[in-house]
Parts: C-alpha cells; structure tokens; sequence
C-alpha cells in the first residue's frame, strides 16, 4: 500500500491545471549569436530581454548595463558592426531562457542560466519529473504529510510546494506549550531548483523556511542534475534530518533571551518601506512596525543615527516576540493584505533571524563610570 495517498492525489490535482498550461511551452534554449542588439535593448527572436536575463546577459558580453544608449552615438553601419563583434565573441554559449508574460499578456525573457556542459548526469528533468519524484518519496516515506500549500507563479513559472510533517513535533521549550511542526518547501521551475526545511509553530499558524539549511541551483551549476536533485527530495521526504529538531529548539531559546537592537527592528521595517511606492504597505508599517516609541524613548531623531549606533541601541522588543510578530504577519492572508512574493521573502528573511549566530545587543559592555587616573604623559 502507497504511504501519503490524500496527499498525492492533491498534488495531482491542484498542479494539473498549471501543468496542462506548461506543456505546450516554447524552447528556452539559445545562443548568445542569436540575439538581436539595437538602440532599444536586447531581443531573442522580438522577445524582449528584461529585469534579471538583461543583467546577466550584458554581463557576459563585458559591457556596461547602459550599453545601448552608445547607438544614439554612433552610425547605424557602425552599431551593427559593433554589436556583431560582441555578441559573436562568446557566439556559441548556450543559456537558457525563463520567458514569462508582461501586464499586457506578451512574452519576454526575465532570467537567463548558462548552460554547463559536461556533466556527469543529465539535467534536463520536466516539472512532472519533478512532481513524480516527491509523489515517489511520499509514498515510501513512513511519516505521514499533510500539503500545506501548492501555489504556482504564471510570471516566472515557479512553483512552490510546502508539506508538513504529522508524526513529530518540536517542544522547543520542553513546556508542551509551545509545539512546531517540521516540514519542507520545494521551489522550482526549468532551469532552478531550491529545497529548505519548513517550520511551523501550531499556537498560531506562523510559517518560516530556512534557506540556510537548503539546497539551491541553477541550470548553470555541476550541482543541478538529476541525480543531485532527485536525492535531495528523498532525503528530505523519506528520512528528514536527524539534527534540525534541537537546532530548531536552541535558535528559539535563543531568540527568547535577547531583545532585538533598532537596527534589527529597522531591517524588517524597511523591507516592507522598500516596496511601498504605491503607499500599499503603510497601513502595516504603522500598525505592526511603529517607531514612535524609540524617539519618545531616546529624545533624537533616529532616522538621523548610523547603523552603529542602532545595533547598539535597545528597542525594548523581545527577539522571540519579534519573530512571532514577522512570522504572523507573514502566514496570515486572511487578516494581513500583502503581495505573496512579499509574503513568501518575508517567511525566509524571518528564517534568517530566527537562526542568527549573534544578535545585536548580544555581549556588549554594560555602561558603567570607570575612574581611570590620570597620568603625566596625558598632559
């Protein structure tokens, strides 16, 4: 009998309709010599090449990112001779495109992988490859999973799956009070893939993925083939880590014995400030990230301090409770309207906290008044 059944016919049926959307996708592969470099930027067969893929690629022809402002400069004649040199140098490099739509529904090329050739295993797996694998590793697996979540992005076609492990739990104070749940989160497309164990704490639902402990390639890596990724998803499904458990327990204690400094409390701020152009944040900023109280607390204006001076200022904000608050604010939809690229980061960003080495305020010299005599020489 197949382990895991409900959870496998879920997949099946919450990633059919995107895979159905998915097979009938255009090649993704190409050559530097086959793109089209004009006064108004990169193309691929008039695809444009955009965000990340333009980066990257401009990077590989050694020119600056405002390359094609030199056309306004020059002849037409002389343009197309330059252009030809310079893609036709690296000419037969193979990358492979991610092609995505823009807000008016057309194609374009948001991120670009050189393709490394020579690998010992193949590294062409499909996303039902994909799929099969952790299908496979459910259902030898003798933990019993739930599927927190399956939720695929249309823009750069990666998808993003979250199981919660049911048989174990994490008393990370040995109080039975505060309980979390291991899981993993498998995040993925053609040319990428990236694993990281899952937690979350069952008093209130909070979520947090811990890259740090994670695999993650891209197609131009040795270590994205097969073989490499396939083993990483039947190691996390079938067997887990026998370590992440009391890890998970002293990053907690630890966070519970410490207050996070004004410049942790500013880093997470900012995350959101970052990405409030349209004001579409500054509802949650003033409601969970308010920092009236500091300049009331400290009489300065604290946008004023350096970064030295607000890791070494108290915000009187349990590191613990801070955590809680990021995390929560991050798995709950339901009450915290937010972009879920946004919501997804943030989840990770807590991670980061959560399992930070030292903490700001972490061993620092109580302030004290020292009565040094003084010397001669001093004169």
């Amino acid at each position: 009998m197949i382990n895991n059944q409900e959870v496998i016919e879920q997949i099946k049926e919450q990633s059919a309709p995107f895979m159905e959307r998915l097979t009938d996708r255009a090649t993704r592969e190409f050559k530097l010599k086959d793109l089209d470099i004009n006064e108004h930027g990169l193309f691929l067969k008039d695809m444009p090449i955009t965000s990340t893929a333009r980066t990257k690629i401009l990077g590989m022809l050694r020119v600056k990112k405002n390359f094609s402002d030199f056309a306004n400069k020059m002849t037409p004649e002389d343009w197309r001779s330059v252009s030809a040199k310079l893609k036709n140098a690296e000419g037969d490099t193979r990358l492979y495109a991610t092609v995505a739509k823009d807000d008016q529904g057309n194609p374009e090329i948001i991120d670009a992988h050189p393709h490394r050739d020579g690998k010992k295993h193949s590294d062409d797996a499909t996303y039902q490859q994909y799929f099969n694998w952790i299908e496979d590793s459910l259902g030898k697996s003798e933990k019993n999973y739930s599927l927190k979540s399956l939720n695929f992005n249309s823009r750069n076609e990666m998808t993003e799956l979250i199981l919660l492990n049911e048989n174990d739990r994490v008393d990370v104070f040995g109080t039975d009070l505060d309980l979390w749940k291991m899981g993993d989160r498998f995040h993925f497309n053609g040319v990428r893939f990236n694993y990281a164990p899952f937690f979350e704490r069952l008093v209130c639902s909070n979520g947090n993925t811990a890259t740090e402990f994670g695999f993650g390639a891209d197609i131009s890596k040795n270590s994205f083939n097969n073989n490499k990724i396939q083993g990483v998803i039947s190691k996390a499904i079938e067997f887990g880590s026998e370590t992440m458990p009391a890890t998970l327990a002293q990053a907690v204690q630890h966070l519970q014995k410490n207050n996070v400094s004004l410049a942790e409390f500013y880093q997470y701020r900012n995350f959101f400030e970052s990405r409030n152009g349209e004001e579409v944040y500054t509802g949650l900023i003033e409601k969970y990230f308010n920092d009236q109280p500091f300049y009331k607390g400290y009489g300065v204006n604290i946008n004023e301090k350096s970064r030295k001076w607000k890791a070494t200022a108290n915000s009187g904000i349990n590191a613990y409770d801070f955590f809680n608050l990021l995390t929560w604010v991050a798995s709950h939809p339901d009450q915290v309207r937010m972009d879920k690229n946004d919501r997804i980061q943030l989840q990770i960003n807590a991670s980061n906290l959560l399992f930070k080495k030292e903490l700001d305020l972490e061993d620092i010299a109580t302030s004290t008044k020292i009565v040094y005599p003084r010397l001669t020489a001093m004169n």
